[in-house]
């Protein structure tokens, strides 16, 4: 990397990039942030996660200042803790996909995310009751096209989460997006929707272009956003592909590595 070019945005994953091994913030992470919008640096993170729990491991530090939920299908607010912008799946694709992917893999189960809530079929119950975005446990009836879904996670038992999305992406309409984030099922998002989607707009209206962000990733839901800024960093505990289409590739996660580059760049 060219230590004299200057990047007026950082955009940056959180599980295994950003977040250390326990899935939150370091503290010299958190000192990093603070040194970097304080020189003028806007920081944002884009994540997989729902916004309620990435809000639970970053409002408290202020040291975000755009965040980007659910693989790029929600902008939101941290300042006043709401959503801002929602690309959603389209009413008809919603339509399409369980009968679809139902009839192209037997055995599948899936959970949707809807404003502020989840749902699921009674053989994703397990899952979402272990895992922390899913807050408000419910079994549900698949929802109507008239209810907006923002993602939808698919798991299937004899499938590893990089399988499954192969044996699913033909068969998914639209086509929708579809990507594997290191947790044990698949998420799918609406046409074009990935995190590059969502940080386009943001970076847009702050008045900046691609070229004056750097981006931080590690997996497979961040592949879009690394290729589409300007400078594309992987850590050294990403997948392949990640590191195949990053600018750089530098440290792992577990050492503060980001945190390291974006000190280099204060």
């Amino acid at each position: 990397m060219n230590s004299n070019r200057r990047f007026n945005v950082v955009a940056s994953d959180l599980d295994g990039t950003l977040f250390g091994p326990d899935h939150r913030l370091a503290r010299r992470t958190i000192s990093v942030l603070q040194r970097a919008r304080n020189a003028g640096i806007t920081v944002i993170a884009a994540t997989g996660r729902a916004p309620i729990s990435a809000m639970d491991c970053l409002a408290r530090y202020n040291v975000i200042d755009a965040l980007i939920c659910s693989n790029g299908s929600i902008v939101h607010d941290v300042a006043t803790n709401t959503t801002v912008r929602r690309f959603p799946i389209e009413a008809h694709h919603m339509t399409e996909l369980f009968t679809s992917l139902d009839a192209a893999l037997p055995g599948l189960s899936f959970c949707w995310e809807m404003d502020g809530s989840n749902a699921w079929d009674p053989g994703f119950d397990d899952i979402a009751r272990q895992h922390p975005d899913l807050r408000s446990f419910r079994i549900g009836a698949r929802p109507d096209p008239s209810v907006q879904i923002t993602k939808v996670m698919a798991n299937h038992p004899a499938h590893h989460q990089e399988d499954l999305a192969e044996r699913l992406l033909p068969h998914l309409p639209g086509p929708l997006t579809i990507g594997c984030s290191g947790v044990n099922f698949v998420e799918i998002t609406g046409v074009g929707v990935d995190k590059s989607l969502a940080l386009s707009h943001v970076v847009s209206e702050l008045g900046f272009t691609a070229s004056d962000v750097v981006a931080f990733g590690d997996n497979h839901n961040d592949l879009q956003m690394l290729q589409w800024a300007g400078h594309g960093v992987a850590v050294a505990n990403a997948v392949d592909a990640a590191k195949s289409v990053a600018d750089e590739v530098i440290g792992h996660h577990r050492d503060h590595s980001v945190a390291d580059f974006i000190e280099s760049l204060i």
